[in-house]
């Protein structure tokens, strides 16, 4: 799984050199925000005499519209890497794209048959069930150990033209949400092939979806920076994140754990994400406002959190890599 979000982020040098025009093309667009810009990222400590540099007493809110509004001027840039990313991850293969449907739904259809046996349950609805719980796991995951490498895979980029830190790790979650997608479609026909009827909750589902998308970004954000400074990360986080995903109901219901572990649970916040999913694909309900504050509050702290590693090393960065 990390060699796959690895090679999704690596671009090959032919293709680099593509992408990086395409940069060059959104900032001569812009070349009055651009420039400026990439002329203030000039600006180091004790490098010029009787130069103050403006952003280090920038405030918070400041440098979060400051950074969005530099993505603006690289909006095709993004569409680009992330095609770009889906095409490497497919090439060669016969299938091609019908693997983001295919590998999903043959992955959860065994798991489902393993686990039905295990917790003897029926394996149309446990299927479902199983379903609803690895789709935001996959995609939170995913995102985290790609997002995790993205700024260090991204050196070469940083250091030809000026491309926004966050960029990065935004084009790696965005990658996986589209594969994220792809695999909602294999919901639809794992659905159809049990015949199991989808209730009108379903519709909830982009809304949720944003939600983790957004909670992935902020924490890809963080570790890509947290990665450039200590480059063991990404191989702890593979470790604690296979021990979060038995740690967290995923597989197994929740009602099979003892009362008193139940408790534990309720302090991982992937927990809630997937909740969500389930509340709304396997129970077929509306979530609660309880079940829709809790992780809107993990995803502002997840943002927050985010910015604030980025804002205090940003400037830094480009010397560390």
């Amino acid at each position: 799984m990390l060699t796959e979000s690895s090679n999704a982020t690596v671009c090959s040098r032919e293709e680099s050199t593509n992408v990086v025009n395409s940069v060059e093309l959104n900032a001569h667009a812009h070349g009055s925000v651009a420039n400026r810009l990439w002329a203030a990222e000039q600006v180091l400590d004790g490098s010029t005499s009787g130069t103050i540099d403006i952003r280090a007493s920038e405030s918070f809110v400041s440098f979060i519209f400051r950074s969005l509004n530099e993505l603006r001027d690289f909006d095709f840039a993004t569409s680009t890497f992330v095609f770009n990313n889906l095409r490497r991850r497919y090439r060669r293969s016969v299938l091609g794209f019908a693997w983001s449907l295919l590998n999903p739904l043959l992955t959860m259809t065994v798991m489902a048959v393993v686990f039905s046996m295990l917790f003897n349950r029926p394996i149309k609805s446990y299927a479902l069930f199983i379903f609803s719980g690895m789709l935001p796991w996959t995609l939170m995951n995913d995102s985290l150990l790609a997002g995790s490498q993205s700024i260090v895979y991204a050196e070469h980029f940083l250091k030809k033209v000026f491309v926004p830190k966050l960029f990065f790790p935004l084009v790696s979650v965005s990658t996986e949400t589209a594969n994220f997608l792809f695999a909602m479609v294999s919901l639809l026909l794992l659905s159809a092939a049990c015949g199991l009827q989808l209730g009108f909750t379903v519709l909830l589902l982009p809304v949720v979806a944003l939600l983790t998308f957004l909670f992935a970004f902020g924490l890809a954000l963080a570790l890509s920076v947290m990665t450039v400074y200590f480059r063991d990360l990404t191989h702890i986080l593979q470790v604690l994140l296979t021990a979060v995903f038995y740690l967290i109901p995923i597989v197994y219901p929740l009602n099979l754990v003892p009362s008193g572990f139940q408790k534990v649970l309720l302090l991982n916040p992937f927990y809630y994400f997937i909740s969500l999913f389930r509340e709304i694909i396997y129970e077929g309900k509306v979530p609660t406002f309880t079940q829709w504050a809790i992780p809107t509050a993990i995803t502002l702290t997840a943002l927050v959190l985010g910015f604030t590693i980025l804002k205090y090393r940003e400037k830094d960065l480009i010397y560390r890599l």
